[in-house]
C-alpha cells in the first residue's frame, strides 16, 4: 500500500473509510490494522493486499468486524491476526495449493489442509495431527483431552496404533501434545518371574483373571496397551508378571496363596477321544510320560526340580476314553500329546486296474489208418495211431465193429471211413483238419478305502475246496473211508498299507494276487490254478496313475508225430504223420491310482462318483432292454440304497 502524505488526502480517506478500516503501514514492512465495524469480505480484500495470499470466500461468510491495533505487526502477524479474527466470528481459513478457502469452522474437518506455504504455521490455523502415544492407553486419554479441544474440533484414538487424531488450532494442538507427553511418561512397569511349585500355570492364568478382571480382562480391539499382564511358560510351569510394583505385590500375594498342593496328592480326568484309539494311546503316553517322570525326579540325565508323583493312565475301550491321573504339570503334557495325535486321519480310496489280454490259436493235421482182425478182437494189426489228435482211428474201429456213431473232434472236420466184411476183417481211414482260437479281455477294478498307514484287503473270487488227504481202509481191515478237504479263497486279492507324508505323496505297500482255476490237467490229481501275484511297495502322488508290473507271455508249441520213413517221404509223408501247433499270447498289467480324502467333503464326493459309475452301468443293462433314452431316469441319491423312500 503506497503511503499516504498529503494531509488533505488522508483526511479525506479517513472520513470515507471510518468506520470501516483504518490502516497505518509503518516503515520496514508493517502494519498497523484499526477496523471497526467493517465487512468481513472487504476485510479479507485488505488481508490478501497485505499478505499476497489468494482467498476464497464461502458464500455464508458475512458479518461486521471490529479490530484494534496499537502495535504494528509484519506480513505473517497480520495473517494470524486475520484467522484470530475469524475464529471469533465462527470461520475459518483452510490453506490449499494455491488458494485459501474462508469457510464455517463446522466444515473445516472434513476439508485437507496443505502447509507447505507457510515458513511456519500461523498458531491460529486450524489443522489436524496425529500424536503418538508411546506408554499411556491413547484411549484412556480421550475423555480427559476433549473438554479441551474446542466444539468444532475433533478428538479420536486408534487402538491398534495407540495414537490419538486431533482437528484443532495449532497452538491448541501444541498445548494438547504438551498434556499428552506429561500424561505419557513412562510407569514403573517391570518383569518378574514366579515359579510355581504346587499348580499348574494354565489353571493359575485362569483363576487370576477371574480374581482381577478390571487388570486381566479379555483383551478386545481396542485395548491395543493393556499395562498389566500374566503369561504363563508351560514348558518350566512358571508365571511371567508384568506390571507396576503395586500390581505385582496384589497378584504375587493370590499365586502365594493358591500355589498350595492338591488335597488328592493328583489330579485325575477322563478324555474322551474323537479319532484316535484308546488303547494305542495307552501304550504311546507310558512311554513318553514314563521318561518324563523318571527326568523330572532326577533319573537318568534329569535334575531334580521338585517332588513329583509318578503319572498313570487307563484306556476304557467301551467308551474309547483315556483315565489321566497324575500331578497337573504332568496332566498338562499328556493333554497337550493326546491333542496333537487324537487327529481325524486321512484316508486313502485306492483304484487297482488289472487288465489281462489273452490269445490261443491251434491248428491240427492228420491222417491214420489202421486193418484189423475183429474175429479175434478189436485190436488192429497195423495202422497209425497219433495221440495229439482228438479222434483216433480206433475209435473208428470200434465204431464199425459196434454199428455205433462216432462224434467228430471238434473245431475242424474230421472224414473218417471203415468197412468188415463177413470174414471180421476190417479197415479204416482218419482224416482230422482242426483250427481253433480264442481271445479274452479281462478287466477287473478293484477299489478300496482304508485310513492312513492301515492295512486293508479285498477279496473277490471263490472259496475252492482242495483234497489234502484220503483213506479207504484202516488199520484192522475194516472199511472207514475219509477225504480231507482245505478250502482256499480262488480269485482276486488286493491288500494295501497307505502312508501319506506331508507333501501328498503316498507310499503304497502293495500285495496283488489273480488266481483263477485252469482247465484240466491230465496228470494233475486234482484242481490246478493259475496264479499271478506282485509283492512290491511304491510311492505314488494324490491321484496319480503308476503300473505296478505285468508279464508278456509268447509260448509257441509245435508237436508232430509220424511214421519212421515214410512220414518223411516229401508230400506223400503227410499220410503217415500228425502235426498240431499251439500259439498262446497273455499280457497281464496291473495299474494303481491312490487319492487322498482328508475330509468329509472328498469321501462324499468318492462315493458319489462310484454310486453313479454303478447307476450308468444299471442305464446301460436298460438300453439293451429297449428302454428309450428319453426315459431314462434320473440319478438318485446315494442315501437311497438305504431309505426306500428316496428311491426312484
Amino acid at each position: 500500500m503506497n503511503k499516504i502524505t498529503s494531509p488533505f488526502m488522508r483526511t479525506l480517506v479517513l472520513v470515507l473509510l471510518l468506520p470501516l478500516m483504518s490502516l497505518a503501514q509503518a516503515q520496514e514492512g508493517t502494519w498497523r490494522l484499526n477496523l471497526k465495524d467493517a465487512d468481513i469480505r472487504a476485510f479479507v480484500t485488505q488481508v490478501a493486499d497485505i499478505t499476497g495470499y489468494s482467498f476464497v470466500v464461502d458464500p455464508r461468510v458475512k458479518g461486521k468486524v471490529t479490530v484494534l491495533s496499537s502495535t504494528p505487526m509484519n506480513k505473517d502477524e497480520i495473517y494470524d491476526l486475520f484467522l484470530a479474527v475469524l475464529h471469533v466470528h465462527g470461520f475459518t481459513a483452510i490453506p490449499g495449493e494455491d488458494v485459501i478457502k474462508v469457510i464455517q469452522q463446522v466444515d473445516a474437518k472434513q476439508l485437507a489442509e496443505n502447509l507447505e506455504g507457510f515458513e511456519t504455521v500461523p498458531s491460529e490455523q486450524l489443522v489436524t495431527q496425529v500424536i503418538q502415544v508411546n506408554n499411556a492407553n491413547a484411549l484412556e486419554l480421550v475423555p480427559i483431552l476433549r473438554p479441551l479441544v474446542a466444539k468444532y474440533g475433533h478428538l479420536a484414538a486408534v487402538a491398534a496404533a495407540n495414537a490419538l487424531i486431533i482437528s484443532d488450532h495449532q497452538a491448541n494442538i501444541e498445548r494438547i501434545q504438551e498434556i499428552v507427553n506429561e500424561l505419557d511418561s513412562p510407569s514403573q512397569y517391570e518383569v518378574e518371574v514366579i515359579q510355581l511349585r504346587e499348580a499348574w500355570v494354565g489353571d493359575m492364568v485362569t483363576l487370576l483373571q477371574e480374581l482381577a478382571p478390571s487388570e486381566l480382562g479379555a483383551s478386545t480391539a481396542q485395548d491395543a496397551a493393556r499395562k498389566y499382564s500374566v503369561t504363563a511358560d508351560e514348558r518350566s510351569n512358571r508365571l511371567i508378571l508384568r506390571g507396576d510394583q503395586s500390581f505385582r505385590d496384589k497378584i504375587r500375594g493370590l499365586i502365594t496363596q493358591l500355589d498350595q498342593p492338591s488335597a488328592t496328592g493328583g489330579a485325575t480326568k477322563v478324555i474322551r477321544l474323537n479319532h484316535a484309539d484308546a488303547s494305542t494311546l495307552v501304550e504311546i503316553l507310558t512311554g513318553v510320560m514314563g521318561d518324563v517322570v523318571s527326568e523330572s525326579t532326577g533319573g537318568a540325565g534329569g535334575a531334580n526340580t521338585g517332588p513329583r508323583t509318578n503319572f498313570s493312565v487307563f484306556a476304557d475301550e467301551g467308551l474309547n476314553a483315556l483315565v489321566l491321573r497324575g500331578e497337573p504339570s504332568l496332566m498338562q503334557e499328556a493333554e497337550l500329546v493326546i491333542s496333537q495325535l487324537d487327529v481325524r486321519r486321512a484316508q486313502v480310496l485306492i483304484e487297482a486296474a488289472i487288465v489281462e489280454i489273452s490269445d490261443e490259436l491251434g491248428e491240427d493235421l492228420g491222417v491214420q489208418f489202421a486193418v484189423g482182425d475183429q474175429s479175434g478182437g478189436s485190436t488192429p494189426v497195423a495202422g497209425t495211431n497219433f495221440n495229439n489228435l482228438g479222434v483216433s482211428v480206433t475209435d473208428i474201429l470200434s465204431a464199425i465193429a459196434t454199428d455205433s456213431l462216432i462224434a467228430p473232434a471238434t473245431g475242424g472236420i474230421t472224414i473218417g471211413a471203415g468197412e468188415r466184411d463177413e470174414n471180421g476183417l476190417s479197415w479204416g481211414v482218419l482224416l482230422q483238419a482242426l483250427s481253433t482260437s480264442s481271445a479274452a479281455n479281462l478287466l477287473s477294478t478293484p477299489s478300496i478305502i482304508t485310513l492312513d498307514n492301515q492295512e486293508s484287503e479285498i477279496i473277490v473270487g471263490q472259496n475252492v475246496p482242495f483234497k489234502t488227504g484220503e483213506s479207504t481202509v484202516s488199520g484192522d481191515g475194516t472199511t472207514n473211508p475219509f477225504t480231507t478237504i482245505e478250502r482256499r479263497d480262488i480269485g482276486l486279492t488286493l491288500k494295501v498299507t497307505p502312508t501319506i507324508s506331508a507333501d501328498r505323496l503316498v507310499r503304497l505297500v502293495v500285495e496283488q494276487t489273480t488266481e483263477n482255476i485252469a482247465a484240466s490237467v491230465d496228470d494233475a490229481s486234482d484242481i490246478v490254478t493259475n496264479k499271478r501275484e506282485i509283492k512290491t511297495t511304491v510311492l505314488a502322488d494324490d491321484g496319480e496313475t503308476i503300473v505296478l508290473g505285468g508279464l508278456i507271455t509268447d509260448d509257441f508249441t509245435v508237436s508232430e508225430s509220424k511214421v519212421p520213413l515214410l512220414g518223411d517221404i516229401p508230400y506223400l509223408g503227410r499220410l503217415f504223420s500228425s502235426t498240431s501247433e499251439r500259439r498262446v499270447k497273455r499280457n497281464l498289467l496291473v495299474f494303481l491310482r491312490p487319492t487322498i480324502m482328508f475330509g468329509r467333503e472328498e469321501a462324499v464326493s468318492a462315493t458319489s462318483d462310484k454310486f453313479n459309475s454303478l447307476w450308468e452301468i444299471d442305464l446301460g443293462i436298460r438300453d439293451k432292454l429297449g428302454m428309450p433314452g428319453a426315459q431314462r431316469p434320473e440319478s438318485p441319491d446315494v442315501n437311497s440304497l438305504f431309505d426306500p423312500a428316496l428311491r426312484p
